[in-house]
């Protein structure tokens, strides 16, 4: 079963304090290219991440975002220091006695006094503790873009197999109008040699270079046969699993090549229009298998 390399992947988790999200994102690319986008902070884990991920991704260009967001329970993000505040209530009251002030001291005023309100701070994590969360938020995040990349990858395979199914079709037909290519050329070599001989004088190496040349080109089994030959190895690197967008792509440049042969050599309109069609397909194929892992 093959696997695109286009995909992605999202996970968020909240835990020691922390909300932690790990987006991946994963381009078609010619080789294995890893990127990891962490806090600066966090620089330390960078290493690790692309193992994690290498071990799940054999090709493509995958970007790794990681955001970490600071978290404080509701009702626990500022404290009170009643015994400061105590202290200033009661100096505000000492005040007032001594001086008689018009005004008292409200809340508002209060809650700006030095050492009354203070932020609670979130916890410090240890190595471990990052290590832990990231590594499992991470996990997730893979899953995800693996099942993309393998859902992809089904379209992908049914894709590539019914037009191999098409090219297969086509070589076959070739096959059928092999015999006529040949007798063709039969009997185009039959009118050169007659034409040769009715000539008073003519040179001997030229016929049988042109005889030769005819002979090599009335031929095409070869070509067909190495056609149907690589369909049968496209077809068996589908069902493989890893990496084989490489494979897949030179099957198909062999593949072209065939097909590009047997459109010169036979001079024939239905096997040219064949060995179009079959080039036009391939074409689709390869842009197809650009995006095979």
């Amino acid at each position: 079963m093959i696997t695109s390399m286009t995909g992605f992947g999202r996970k968020e988790i909240e835990r020691d304090g922390i909300r932690l999200t790990v987006e991946i994102r994963a381009v078609n690319h010619r080789f294995c290219e890893i990127h990891v986008r962490l806090p600066k902070n966090w620089m330390m884990f960078e290493d690790r991440m692309k193992k994690q991920v290498s071990a799940c991704v054999q090709r493509g260009r995958v970007d790794v975002s990681i955001n970490v967001e600071q978290l404080v329970e509701k009702g626990a993000s500022l404290t009170v220091d009643w015994q400061t505040a105590e202290f200033y209530v009661m100096a505000s009251r000492q005040l007032n006695e001594r001086f008689s002030l018009p005004e008292p001291l409200h809340v508002k005023d209060l809650l700006h006094m030095p050492g009354v309100i203070t932020e609670a701070t979130s916890p410090v994590l240890t190595e471990e503790q990052i290590e832990g969360i990231l590594t499992t938020c991470t996990s997730y995040a893979l899953e995800d873009l693996l099942l993309m990349k393998n859902r992809e990858g089904i379209a992908l395979q049914a894709d590539l197999e019914s037009r191999l199914q098409l090219i297969k079709e086509c070589s076959g037909k070739m096959q059928v109008y092999t015999p006529e290519v040949k007798d063709l050329y039969r009997k185009r070599i039959i009118s050169k040699i007659e034409e040769f001989m009715h000539e008073q004088s003519y040179d001997e190496a030229r016929l049988l270079q042109e005889v030769a040349m005819m002979a090599e080109r009335a031929d095409i089994s070869e070509e067909i046969i190495r056609l149907q030959s690589h369909c049968d190895q496209l077809a068996e690197q589908l069902q493989q699993e890893g990496a084989v967008g490489k494979k897949l792509d030179f099957l198909l440049q062999e593949m072209n090549r065939e097909a590009n042969t047997v459109a010169s050599k036979a001079n024939h309109l239905e096997i040219q229009r064949l060995a179009v069609e079959v080039k036009t397909e391939l074409e689709k194929m390869r842009e197809q298998v650009q995006n095979v892992e």
